[in-house]
């Protein structure tokens, strides 16, 4: 594992989603999620945001230690054009994940029935997830 780090490669503002999840081996777009959901719920997303961004290291400092292999990346967060009922966000989390789909539409109702979030978190990552265009 790498150590937290901004990345200049996977950013939208300041590479804190991007750095994290390259350092814990996810996929950004989870970390993104993560972040709207606290601040959404709670309001500490947004805080703990921008603390990262002058707390952590830019990528290529060399205080950061890389135990990637040169040349490999981990695979993103998609949505499916093809296993989709709506937009594709269930079909695209079975893909990333090596889940039957229908497990994770299935989490999605559970959640929405207990407590509203499901219907949240799919809006949310329907937003945050680019459309697979290449298969």
């Amino acid at each position: 594992m790498r150590r937290l780090h901004l990345s200049d490669r996977d950013k939208k503002i300041a590479g804190v989603c991007g750095g994290m999840g390259e350092s814990l081996g996810i996929g950004s777009d989870f970390v993104r999620i993560a972040f709207v959901l606290a601040t959404v719920f709670g309001g500490v997303g947004i805080v703990v945001y921008i603390a990262l961004m002058f707390i952590l290291p830019r990528e290529g400092d060399p205080q950061i230690i890389d135990v990637i292999p040169e040349g490999e990346e981990k695979e993103r967060l998609f949505r499916s054009p093809h296993e989709r009922i709506i937009a594709g966000v269930c079909g695209g989390v079975a893909q990333y994940t090596g889940w039957d789909v229908s497990l994770i539409r299935l989490g999605f109702i559970l959640l929405t029935l207990m407590s509203g979030l499901g219907v949240v978190l799919y809006l949310i990552m329907w937003l945050v997830m680019p459309l697979r265009e290449d298969s």
